[in-house]
């Protein structure tokens, strides 16, 4: 993906990376995602997201389910 970068968000990022928020303009730009994510989107949201993300997949057959027996693989001998 590219993003083209002016002005004040330039400036913005110059200056996270300056003081030292930042080591990259990259990891600016991620650290402001997140923090967006995390001020604007609730964690229920993204959790939410993804478990519909896994419905669709396993739907598709693209992701498989596991009984108990297989997701503890040799520590099966456990359950009761």
């Amino acid at each position: 993906m590219n993003v083209v970068i002016r002005n004040k968000m330039l400036q913005i990022l110059d200056i996270m990376v300056k003081e030292g928020y930042a080591n990259t303009k990259s990891e600016a730009i991620r650290l402001a995602i997140l923090n967006f994510g995390e001020k604007y989107i609730g964690e229920d949201v993204l959790v939410s997201e993804k478990l519909d993300e896994i419905d669709n997949m396993i739907k598709a057959g693209k992701r498989k389910t596991l009984n108990a027996k297989e997701a503890l693989g040799i520590h099966a001998r456990y359950l009761k």
